[in-house]
């Protein structure tokens, strides 16, 4: 069962270059927070305590020019407790030009 309301977001298509700021909220039953992986450089985190928010931003970086058309980009966020349990929180995306 995951803590997290919506543990999965779609952010529908995104143009390369630009951030995105994705809050996933907690639900009242949440653990204490022991630590929170991003996957990625491109993701940065922040959990606010008193609202149990956890702010994403997400760093579109540019596609290289070899690449073409439209990318799909998953990007994973791990989250483990105090008591050793884990949720996994999901940000999937199209990226364009």
């Amino acid at each position: 069962m995951s803590h997290w309301i919506n543990p999965t977001v779609n952010l529908g298509i995104i143009k390369a270059g630009s951030a995105k700021r994705i809050v996933f909220q907690a639900t009242d039953t949440i653990p204490t927070i022991k630590s929170i992986e991003p996957y990625c450089g491109c993701t940065a985190t922040e959990y606010k305590e008193e609202t149990k928010e956890l702010v994403i931003t997400y760093s579109n970086g540019v596609i290289p020019p070899q690449v073409e058309g439209p990318q799909a980009t998953t990007k994973r966020i791990d989250i483990t407790y105090e008591d050793d349990t884990a949720d996994v929180l999901i940000i999937n995306a199209t990226r364009i030009r």
